[in-house]
């Protein structure tokens, strides 16, 4: 399984997340919101070795600090073909422009459900799971679960943004509570949790 580590970046104090292999050094760096020079700096210091870049989903607050990490390291970016509205959208180019940062225009790699990312300890499965935004996707390591803005300790992603659906993403959810209740959940903002805490409390669970 996959060791990981949390970077709390930017104003919107996204959980950008580390995930790597304690043996070979390997890294995927998953929603580098903001503070590029600071994720590349820990990267840095910690010497791992970045395979790729992931976006849970495209919202500029998960993926403003992509192109330092991307300027620095040269590895491709990945995210679901469903969010190229959302990479691309205004709203995005206008809160990137204000804030002085580039996002580029499209991935090095479309992935979808049922993709494995890497491999031996340092592999990801990818699950959609849309309704945040439609091409929103969790990354499950071992008992680790990546959640991004679709499950949060005690909530769930708004779904009131241009994109978003409550109705899809009650499926999503849903289906994420198949899985093991000791699974670790790491989500895109706030605290983490596990699945039977979120079971027994969360009122959208």
């Amino acid at each position: 399984m996959a060791e990981y580590k949390k970077i709390v970046v930017g104003e919107l104090e996204v959980n950008c997340y580390l995930i790597y292999s304690k043996g070979s050094k390997k890294c995927f760096v998953l929603d580098p919101g903001d503070e590029g020079e600071r994720i590349v700096k820990i990267i840095r210091d910690i010497d791992l070795i970045p395979e790729a870049v992931i976006f849970t989903h495209a919202h500029m607050d998960h993926c403003g600090g992509v192109s330092r990490v991307l300027s620095e390291f040269d590895i491709p970016l990945m995210m679901h073909e469903k969010e190229l509205p959302v990479l691309r959208s205004d709203i995005n180019k206008e809160i990137s422009a204000a804030l002085g940062l580039s996002i580029p225009d499209a991935p090095d790699r479309f992935i979808d459900e049922g993709d494995e990312i890497g491999s031996g300890d340092l592999k990801l499965r990818v699950i959609n799971t849309p309704g945040h935004t439609p091409g929103s996707i969790c990354l499950e390591s071992g008992n680790l679960l990546f959640t991004g803005d679709t499950l949060f300790a005690g909530s769930i992603g708004r779904t009131d943004l241009p994109g978003g659906n409550f109705n899809v993403i009650q499926n999503s959810l849903d289906m994420l509570k198949l899985f093991s209740p000791d699974t670790f959940i790491l989500p895109g903002h706030g605290d983490s949790t596990t699945l039977k805490q979120e079971l027994s409390h969360n009122p959208f669970l």
